[in-house]
C-alpha cells in the first residue's frame, strides 16, 4: 500500500512538472529541514504539501487576488528580499576590502559593564541598604556585604542564584535609566534605579572596560557587515542603471 501511495505522489509530482529544487526550497524556507535527509514519508508528505499550496496560489491569483495591489507589492517585496539575502550570503569582502573600512570607519569598542544586582519592593529600604554599603570604606569588604545583602533580602532570584552577578554587557544594551545611572561612575560604586511596578534596583559596578579604539580583529565581523550592505546597494544600483 505504501508502494502505490509513494508512487503516486510521485507520478503527480512529476506531472506537475514540478522541480525538485522548488521542494527543497520549501522544505528549507518553512522547515529549516533539508529535503533530501527526510525518510521517504517525509518527502511524500512534503511534496503533497507543496503541490496543494503551489495549486491554491495559482487558483487565488487567477480569480480573487487578480489585480490585487496588496499582491503585487509583497511580490516585489519579496523578489527583493529574497535577492538581498541571497546576496548578502554569498558576498565575501576581500581582505584589502575590510582593511580600507577599518581606514575609514575608525572603528571603536563600544563601553561594558559587569554588575551585581539587588532588587528590593521598596525604596526606602534600597537607601537604607545603599546608605549602610557606602560607610564601608574597604572595597573588598563592601563587597563581600553587598553580596549578603543578595543573598538576605534580594527578590531577583534568577541573579540571586550567582550572588546577583549578570553578564559582561555592552553599555548600548542596558536600558536607557540604568545607563543614565551608571554616568561618571566607576568600578565598587554603587547606584539605584527605580523600575515602575517592580521595585528599586540595587546596583554594584564589578567591572567597566570603557569605550576604545577596536583592532582589526575586534571590528572585524562589523566591517564585514558593513561591507557586504555596501555591496548590495552598490550592486542595487547597478542593476537599476
Amino acid at each position: 500500500m505504501y508502494k502505490v501511495v509513494c508512487s503516486g505522489l510521485i507520478s503527480l509530482f512529476i506531472s506537475m512538472n514540478l522541480n525538485a529544487n522548488e521542494i527543497s526550497s520549501y522544505s528549507l524556507m518553512k522547515y529549516k529541514a533539508d529535503f533530501s535527509k527526510q525518510n521517504q514519508q517525509s518527502k511524500d508528505a512534503l511534496i503533497k504539501e507543496y503541490l496543494k499550496l503551489k495549486n491554491l496560489a495559482q487558483v487565488l491569483e487567477a480569480s480573487v487576488m487578480k489585480d490585487d495591489v496588496d499582491l503585487e507589492v509583497a511580490k516585489n517585496m519579496l523578489i527583493v528580499d529574497i535577492w538581498t539575502n541571497k546576496f548578502l550570503q554569498s558576498y565575501k569582502p576581500t581582505t584589502n576590502e575590510l582593511n580600507e573600512l577599518y581606514k575609514i570607519e575608525k572603528p571603536r569598542t563600544v563601553a561594558k559593564y559587569e554588575l551585581r544586582n539587588i532588587l528590593v519592593s521598596y525604596e526606602n529600604n534600597a537607601d537604607r541598604i545603599i546608605g549602610m554599603l557606602n560607610e564601608i570604606k574597604n572595597k573588598t569588604e563592601k563587597k563581600d556585604s553587598f553580596i549578603k545583602y543578595v543573598r538576605s533580602v534580594s527578590n531577583d532570584v534568577a541573579t540571586k542564584q550567582n550572588n546577583g552577578l549578570t553578564p559582561l554587557v555592552d553599555e548600548n544594551k542596558l536600558s536607557l535609566q540604568i545607563k543614565e545611572a551608571l554616568k561618571g561612575k566607576k568600578e565598587g560604586d554603587i547606584v539605584k534605579v527605580n523600575l515602575k511596578d517592580v521595585g528599586t534596583q540595587i546596583l554594584y559596578i564589578e567591572k567597566y572596560i570603557p569605550e576604545k579604539k577596536a583592532t582589526f580583529e575586534e571590528a572585524k565581523d562589523a566591517l564585514i557587515d558593513l561591507a557586504k550592505r555596501k555591496a548590495v546597494t552598490k550592486e542595487m544600483e547597478l542593476l537599476l542603471k
